[in-house]
């Protein structure tokens, strides 16, 4: 499947995916977000680490509980998750190192061989948890664009940290 959104960043998968894990700190990084409050776990990433993301959407102030599912350091992968309203949403950011950057050695212009450009993508599925939720299922495909924009300017937010 493809992401439902996606941002080049010019900067090495590893500083990305410090900025991404460093969850206490998302609300001093990502615009969207007003505060984070770490409730299990931490700081350190975890399976089980949960907090409360608290965000302006649709011009309320929401918080919502988070919790990571799963997480691959070596693979730059991270899965969250969030219930709320009778709906369970998924997200899933990637971080792909983009090989172009190193030249034919294997080494970038640095003369390290990690790759100084990735692409962060973030996947998201949401699904009906109950019978309520389901029949409001179509406020979801109507607020569908909106979300990817909050989403996007998510991304764009940690390139920009990644990129300074």
């Amino acid at each position: 499947s493809s992401p439902f959104a996606a941002v080049t960043i010019n900067a090495p998968p590893s500083k990305v995916w410090n900025i991404l894990t460093d969850i206490q700190n998302w609300s001093t990084i990502i615009s969207g977000i007003d505060d984070v409050v770490i409730t299990k776990g931490g700081p350190k990433l975890e399976v089980g680490l949960t907090w409360d993301e608290t965000r302006v959407m649709f011009g309320r102030s929401e918080t919502e509980r988070m919790e990571i599912v799963e997480f691959d350091d070596d693979g730059y992968v991270l899965k969250s998750k969030s219930e709320s309203c009778g709906m369970l949403m998924e997200f899933e950011h990637r971080i792909i190192a983009n090989e172009s950057c190193n030249d034919d050695d294997g080494n970038n212009d640095n003369g390290s061989n990690e790759k100084e450009t990735c692409v962060l993508e973030l996947y998201y599925t949401s699904r009906s948890l109950t019978w309520m939720a389901w029949t409001f299922a179509w406020v979801g495909l109507l607020t569908r664009g909106m979300m990817r924009k909050v989403v996007l300017q998510d991304l764009n937010d940690i390139k920009a940290a990644a990129e300074t």
